[in-house]
């Protein structure tokens, strides 16, 4: 259903979700919402959802990022200091407007160092290198579904950094801290990785029905000097625990939505049992004792 007329540096500020309403037809779901849930209880969710506060590693992968993928944006989402530092009123003020403006700010020292690193991921690395000449760069998926829990229509949506032309699989690039195959896993699991690679198939598949894919790799490259770069390949058993998961964590929500019940999670007093008397409970004990 991708006949809307939005560009993909419009995804974020066009294709907005109203968690009052998630069936509307101005509402749309991602996977980092819906994965929301995954440690948030439906009434966090839904009153207070998750605020990420912009991070250094956060404007570093959005600028590696912006350059490979769509480097026609980088005026437009980022914005390069004048300034040493905002201690006058003119930087304040520059700084101020640039902010309201949803720019990135960075300085001219930062930008030099990410085209080093994009070049290691586009000419050093000839794996990751490959892929991205033949590919295309951030391809808009999104989808009218009926869950079965509900009558009403759901929109799904996700954006797709790299989708290589003759490939079975997508293409997510990242960049990490923690540059090892043990945080590569760690990160996956953490930021549920496999349910955005279930996710994005899912999509991809309903929408390009000539050109199906099964497979999700991920491109890593170290945030630090000198960029080292890893491709990585989600299994195909981790995806499936991803689509599980999914479906798990949609259905909680469209119920939810259907019933305008958002409860806590403790919605009845609990039985704590020996917690205050040398044993101690963590909440996975605590969730298993018996409601009073």
């Amino acid at each position: 259903m991708n006949n809307l007329k939005i560009l993909p540096s419009q995804y974020h500020s066009e294709l907005t979700l109203d968690r009052s309403d998630i069936f509307s037809a101005e509402s749309w779901l991602s996977k980092s919402a819906i994965f929301e849930l995954y440690q948030s209880s439906l009434y966090k969710w839904r009153f207070h959802p998750r605020q990420f506060a912009p991070t250094a590693n956060m404007a570093w992968g959005s600028l590696v990022d912006t350059i490979i993928t769509a480097p026609e944006d980088l005026q437009t989402e980022f914005a390069i200091s004048p300034f040493d530092s905002f201690r006058t009123k003119e930087s304040r003020e520059w700084k101020a407007e640039m902010l309201s403006n949803n720019k990135t700010i960075v300085d001219a020292e930062l930008i030099d160092e990410a085209h080093k690193a994009v070049d290691v991921l586009t000419k050093k690395h000839k794996h990751s290198a490959a892929i991205i000449e033949k590919s295309q760069t951030q391809v808009m998926l999104l989808n009218k579904i009926k869950h079965p829990h509900s009558d009403k229509e759901i929109q799904l949506k996700g954006l797709v950094d790299l989708a290589p032309e003759g490939e079975p699989f997508l293409v997510d690039l990242k960049t990490t801290a923690d540059f090892s195959a043990g945080g590569f896993a760690k990160t996956i699991a953490k930021f549920g990785y496999n349910v955005q690679a279930a996710h994005y198939l899912g999509l991809w598949n309903m929408q390009h029905p000539n050109d199906q894919r099964d497979r999700f790799q991920i491109i890593w490259q170290d945030s630090k000097a000198p960029y080292e770069v890893a491709v990585t390949e989600i299994p195909a058993a981790d995806i499936a625990d991803g689509q599980d998961m999914f479906n798990h964590l949609l259905g909680k929500l469209v119920r939810a939505a259907e019933k305008n019940w958002w409860p806590m999670k403790y919605e009845k007093p609990i039985l704590l049992g020996r917690a205050m008397f040398g044993h101690h409970q963590d909440e996975d004990e605590i969730d298993g004792h018996t409601n009073i």
